[in-house]
C-alpha cells in the first residue's frame, strides 16, 4: 500500500507540473517575472501544496521558473545574452540530431507527411486573423511538435531530454517579447526548406535552414530590445 501511495503522490506532483507548464507557457495566464504563489494554486486544484511545491522544483530544474530565498517562485526572465546561448545550445544538438538522422536514414515519407501537415498548420496559424499574442501561442506548440518529433526519431533520449527544456526556455524568451507577424510567417516557411533538404539527405543544408529558422526570432528579439 506504501508503494502505490507513493506512486500516486509522483503522479500528482507530474500532473501539477503539466497543468503549470501549460499554464506559462502556452496559456498567457503567467507572464515573465510573475509570481506563482503556492496556496493560490492548491486552492485552485484542490489538494495540498506538497505537490505544487514539487512540481515548482522540477519546472525550475527545467529553467522555467526561478526561486528566491524568503520571496518565492517566480516565473523566469531572460536577457539578450541568455537568449543567445540559450539558442547556441540548441543548434549544437539539434546539428547533431540532424547528422544523425540523414546518416542513419531514420525519416521516411511517412515521417516526411507527418512533418509538413505540422508545418501546414504552422502558416495557417501564422496567417491566420487570430489576436497576435494567440497566433503566437499556436505556433509555438505546433513548432515543438515538429522539432520534438525529429528529436524522437533521432533516437537520442538525452538529447530529447535536453532539447525539450531549452525549447521550453526559448519558448519563454519568445513571450517576452512577441515577434512580429511577418517574421511568424517567415519562420514558419522555414521549415518547408529543413523538410526538403533531409529529404535530400542534405544535413549541411539542413543544418543551415535550422539556424537561419533559430536566429531569424533572435534577430527580431534584438531589434525589439535596442528599441
Amino acid at each position: 500500500m506504501a508503494r502505490e501511495s507513493r506512486f500516486s503522490h509522483e503522479n500528482l506532483n507530474r500532473k501539477v507540473a503539466e497543468y503549470l507548464r501549460e499554464e506559462i507557457l502556452w496559456s498567457g495566464r503567467f507572464r515573465t517575472g510573475q509570481h506563482i504563489q503556492e496556496m493560490e494554486i492548491a486552492e485552485e486544484l484542490n489538494i495540498s501544496r506538497a505537490p505544487v511545491r514539487e512540481a515548482l522544483r522540477e519546472l525550475e530544474h527545467q529553467g522555467i521558473v526561478n526561486y528566491l530565498p524568503r520571496r518565492g517562485t517566480f516565473v523566469a526572465t531572460f536577457d539578450h545574452d541568455d537568449f543567445q546561448e540559450i539558442a547556441d545550445i540548441r543548434f549544437m544538438i539539434e546539428s547533431r540530431v540532424i547528422d544523425i538522422l540523414v546518416g542513419e536514414g531514420r525519416l521516411g515519407p511517412e515521417d516526411f507527411r507527418r512533418l509538413r501537415g505540422l508545418i501546414d498548420q504552422m502558416v495557417s496559424i501564422s496567417r491566420s486573423d487570430s489576436p497576435l499574442e494567440e497566433k503566437i501561442s499556436g505556433y509555438s506548440e505546433k513548432d515543438v511538435q515538429f522539432h520534438r518529433y525529429i528529436w524522437e526519431r533521432s533516437g537520442r533520449k538525452w538529447s530529447l531530454k535536453i532539447l525539450t527544456d531549452i525549447f521550453y526556455q526559448l519558448r519563454l524568451a519568445m513571450m517576452q517579447d512577441m515577434i512580429l507577424e511577418q517574421d511568424m510567417v517567415r519562420s514558419a516557411e522555414m521549415h518547408y526548406e529543413i523538410i526538403e533538404s533531409l529529404e535530400r539527405r542534405d544535413a549541411e543544408g539542413a543544418k543551415k535552414m535550422l539556424l537561419r529558422h533559430i536566429f531569424s526570432l533572435w534577430k527580431e528579439r534584438s531589434r525589439t530590445e535596442d528599441h
